[in-house]
C-alpha cells in the first residue's frame, strides 16, 4: 500500500505518502525508491499495481497458504528488523510477486520511541540483518 502518516499526538491525517517501490541498501536496510520508468511502462496505467523488489514490514497482505509454503517468519529473527526483506526474497524466489497497489492506502503512526524491550548488549536489527545475509 501507499503509507500515509498520522500525527502521533492528534491522530490527524498528514498524508505525505507517495507511490514508490521498496528497495534496500548494502546494510540491508529497507528504503523507498521512485518507480523505475521500465516498471511504469510495464504497468501501462497509473492505477495498476507496481512490482516491488521488497516490501515494508507490517503493512502487507499475503495468502495464508502461500505464507505457510514460504515457511512463515524466520524463527531465528528476534523482535523486529529484516523480516520484511527476508519475506520479500522468499516471495520472489518461490514464484510470487510483491505489488504496491496505488489505490491501497494505510495510515501509519511513527512512534517517538520503540514499544519493544531491546536487549542492551545486542543490536537486534543488525543481528537480524546478519542472519538474513547468512541465510540468503
Amino acid at each position: 500500500p501507499v503509507i500515509d502518516v498520522l500525527d502521533t499526538e492528534t491522530m490527524e491525517y498528514q498524508g505525505n505518502g507517495y507511490f514508490a517501490v521498496g528497495g534496500f541498501d548494502w546494510n540491508l536496510q529497507f528504503n523507498w525508491h521512485s518507480v523505475p520508468e521500465h516498471e511504469n511502462k510495464r504497468r501501462g496505467h497509473s492505477w495498476s499495481p507496481a512490482w516491488s523488489p521488497t516490501m515494508a514490514g507490517g503493512l502487507f497482505s499475503i495468502d495464508k497458504e502461500f505464507f505457510e509454503r514460504l515457511g512463515t517468519y524466520d524463527s531465528g529473527f528476534d523482535i523486529w528488523g529484516a523480516e520484511n526483506l527476508e519475506l520479500s526474497f522468499k516471495t520472489w524466489m518461490c514464484g510470487g510477486t510483491l505489488e504496491i497497489v496505488p489505490c491501497s492506502k494505510v495510515g501509519h503512526i511513527y512512534r517517538k520511541r520503540s514499544p519493544y524491550k531491546w536487549p542492551t548488549a545486542v543490536n537486534v536489527v543488525q543481528r537480524n540483518s546478519v542472519r538474513l545475509a547468512e541465510v540468503w
